[in-house]
């Protein structure tokens, strides 16, 4: 069975720039640029497209770390099988994150590069996209060009979707700095006109913070990405019996919400798990809390002083974190960090938390405000436990009185 796509349906989904990509059968699709662009969209449109076009697919959905895609990547694509009027054909398998087509013969599997047994262990895959592409290294590239084989119904192809973070990145120097085959789109939030105008605004006053975050997310152009503010982290291959463990929360909306299990052994600070969410009430958040971390101590933005109330009031020890922005750097920058690479925001984060930089091109005691929602959450709890918050001196200091809210 095929159902037949409705072309003249597609162009009020789709963003002009992407609408003749639907037809390109290059073995790499390269979709690159700022923030906000509809990348992402896109490459799950063109995997259903595929899919009601064609039939006898088996697409592989990747990313560096697998849990990752449960909140960005399957999420976007289950909510997009009503839009696409394949609900009712769908089944959606959440635990082992896998959306199956029977009656099209085809099938959607999620995976991390983090478990290379089982990605080895897939066969039969028509076709590929990898989501946050930057995140993954050469020889993680390597794995996954090497899934694409063999003879298959319909064309073999590769969607990469990312932010040029870094011009000495590896894409670069194989897609841009060489004559391999391959089709690249440059595209910008200006060329998505499903953008809110709020993240609209965010994205343009990047101009006014600073001029590398707002050529790489507002204008797609790769970037250089001196000037980082931490150094003294690396990666985390064994999580060791920790001493003590705490947590560090910070409260977005619209923005996520980035709460941070962070282990203390010996004097050093260990990130091993991570909650990072768009759209999360506070009930959501305390629901996904109480697993999470319990009866630990949660070291809050003290900005959110109703919000840290309830959900004290849920049962949590949760504290008003010391939110001085410089000093709690500096102590952060004095610290072994160490970070598990199943935390890919923190990781996204921490490799591109930089200073700000005026005109001429001088550093600013100042952290650019953008993508810090994780570094702001590590640095609440670092920083405040160290100075014993949770003591009634430092709750005095930001005179908390629940009974006033």
């Amino acid at each position: 069975m095929k159902i037949k796509v409705n072309l003249s349906n597609l162009p009020a989904i789709t963003n002009d720039l992407y609408y003749p990509l639907y037809f390109n059968d290059d073995r790499y699709l390269i979709l690159y640029g700022g923030a906000g662009s509809g990348k992402s969209v896109f490459a799950a449109q063109k995997c259903l497209f595929r899919i009601v076009s064609e039939g006898y697919h088996r697409i592989l959905v990747i990313r560096k770390v697998g849990r990752t895609l449960r909140n960005s990547s399957f999420s976007l694509i289950r909510d997009m099988l009503s839009t696409w009027g394949l609900s009712k054909i769908a089944i959606i398998n959440r635990s082992e994150m896998s959306i199956t087509f029977p009656e099209l013969r085809s099938q959607i599997l999620f995976l991390g590069i983090d478990d290379p047994e089982k990605l080895k262990s897939i066969s039969g895959i028509t076709s590929i996209w990898v989501e946050e592409a930057t995140e993954l290294s050469s020889d993680d590239w390597t794995q996954v060009d090497l899934r694409l084989r063999g003879k298959t119904k319909n064309y073999k192809q590769i969607i990469l979707t990312f932010n040029p973070v870094s011009a000495n990145h590896w894409i670069k120097k194989r897609f841009f700095d060489s004559q391999i085959k391959s089709k690249i789109v440059q595209s910008t939030y200006k060329d998505n006109r499903f953008i809110d105008s709020e993240y609209k605004q965010v994205l343009e006053h990047l101009k006014d913070e600073d001029e590398e975050y707002y050529k790489i997310y507002a204008r797609g152009e790769w970037g250089t990405h001196g000037n980082f503010i931490y150094s003294n982290w690396t990666i985390l291959k064994d999580v060791p019996d920790m001493d003590e463990i705490i947590y560090g929360l910070d409260f977005g909306y619209n923005n996520p919400s980035a709460c941070l299990k962070i282990g203390i052994k010996d004097g050093e600070y260990y990130i091993f798990d991570e909650i990072y969410r768009t759209h999360l009430t506070n009930s959501d958040l305390i629901e996904l809390l109480k697993p999470f971390a319990g009866k630990g101590t949660i070291y809050a933005d003290s900005a959110e002083p109703n919000r840290i109330e309830e959900i004290q009031r849920a049962g949590f020890n949760i504290f008003p974190a010391d939110k001085d922005v410089k000093d709690g750097i500096d102590f952060v920058k004095r610290q072994k960090l160490l970070v598990d690479p199943k935390c890919a925001n923190t990781l996204k984060e921490i490799e591109g938390y930089k200073w700000k930089q005026d005109k001429d091109g001088n550093s600013l005691d100042e952290p650019v405000k953008f993508a810090d929602h994780a570094m702001d959450a590590m640095r609440y709890a670092i920083y405040t436990h160290s100075k014993g918050a949770n003591s009634e001196i430092v709750l005095k200091k930001y005179e908390v009185n629940y009974e006033d809210y």
